[in-house]
């Protein structure tokens, strides 16, 4: 990997961070203490912006292509500038959002490997939100564009979000235990990974150069989360462990749709293209992701095989995975927020088949996690399908 170059933000924003932390990640100083114990062959944690040499120092497709990459903010021009501050501020909250609905079910970690894997987790989505303060502060003149202290502003919009006012939804769902812990990292980390490996290309070269150091630490999400939840599985798969194969199954029927959504529209992304923010349209980012989500599905249900039948050869075993699925993706339609149609309209199952508003809500019941089924996020949506139906009677 290419020599990294370490940076600290301004003192202001760094005490703001700071704070923020205390408040909503106390447990920080714990990871730290026992990071050696844990974590002995990777360099200890350090609240750094982090940079490497970019890919390349042209822009290499859209509207500006052959163009030296922007150095500063003041290059970008129009809705270019605007559009490159909204994916800024939408990485910012992802990775600050991520370490609050954590925090509340991390200590209930079933072992405390996973504990500390999570605290790590949690630890790097900080250095990445210190990044994105880094790409807004560090440049003087984001301010002189027209809009005058976005740093500040934008700091101190983010720092005053909670669970729940989030820029987007797969960040205002309450953890309700620590298998969403695990099931996050494994969905929605690798949407993460994803993004920050199309804004490698990005033609504002300080978000550019931090992809890099970021997409390494996204790997050790990737990585926990997937082991994790392997393990998991099979012990269900025997009846041990504190959670059974339909638990994992809800979780997998909240968490992929809500990933899904984080691309955007099929059928958007084009402006990104213009404007080298990102490699792929939303529709080919998202075939990719489903791609290696299926993978992943019939990986874990080779593991649970294995577990049952260790007489099975690993190829037998792959073979018979493929035609028992035992854990399964639901459909692309089901509890999509953001397909286009009105809510009540946006009723599918997780076969993908449309189902009465009526019942609906009765249906989700049924197949989310039973804990998320009682919290204000659920209350909140299918009380926007009732209104949509005035007649329609309480479920």
């Amino acid at each position: 990997m290419a020599a990294i170059n370490e940076y600290t933000i301004d003192k202001k924003y760094h005490d703001a961070l700071i704070e923020w932390q205390r408040k909503n990640f106390p447990d920080i100083g714990l990871l730290e203490k026992y990071w050696d114990v844990y974590f002995p062959n990777d360099p200890a944690w350090r609240l750094t912006a982090k940079l490497s040499e970019v890919k390349a120092d042209l822009i290499n497709q859209g509207k500006y292509q052959g163009v030296k990459k922007y150095a500063t903010a003041r290059e970008m021009k129009g809705s270019m500038l605007y559009q490159a501050l909204r994916i800024i501020k939408a990485q910012c909250s992802t990775e600050l959002g991520s370490i609050q609905q954590h925090m509340d079910t991390v200590n209930t970690c079933y072992t405390d490997k996973a504990k500390f894997s999570v605290l790590r987790i949690m630890a790097e989505e900080f250095r990445h939100a210190y990044q994105m303060f880094w790409v807004l502060s560090h440049d003087p003149s984001w301010s002189t564009t027209g809009s005058s202290r976005i740093a500040e502003n934008t700091l101190d919009e983010l720092l005053s979000m909670n669970t729940g006012s989030h820029v987007l939804d797969a960040f205002n769902i309450p953890f309700t235990d620590s298998l969403d812990n695990v099931t996050f990292a494994c969905f929605i980390d690798r949407v993460g990974r994803f993004q920050l490996t199309m804004q490698e290309e990005f033609a504002y070269a300080p978000m550019a150069a931090s992809m890099r150091p970021m997409l390494k630490e996204e790997a050790f999400h990737l990585k926990t989360g997937w082991e994790v939840l392997k393990e998991i599985c099979e012990m269900a798969a025997v009846g041990e462990g504190p959670w059974t194969l339909a638990d994992i199954q809800k979780k997998i029927n909240l968490w992929y749709p809500r990933a899904l959504e984080m691309f955007g529209s099929e059928e958007g992304g084009e402006s990104n293209l213009e404007f080298s923010f990102k490699t792929m349209s939303n529709k080919e980012a998202i075939g990719g992701y489903i791609k290696e989500i299926e993978w992943l599905l019939n990986s874990l249900n080779a593991a649970i095989l294995q577990r049952r039948h260790p007489e099975l050869s690993k190829e037998q075993v792959r073979l018979m995975a493929k035609e028992t699925a035992i854990l399964r993706l639901p459909s692309t339609r089901f509890l999509r927020f953001r397909s286009g149609e009105a809510i009540h309209e946006s009723t599918f199952d997780v076969d993908g088949n449309r189902i009465s508003p009526f019942e609906y809500i009765n249906y989700l019941n049924r197949v989310l996690p039973e804990k998320l089924c009682s919290t204000e996020y659920f209350r909140s949506y299918t009380d926007r399908i009732r209104q949509a139906l005035p007649t329609m009677t309480a479920a």
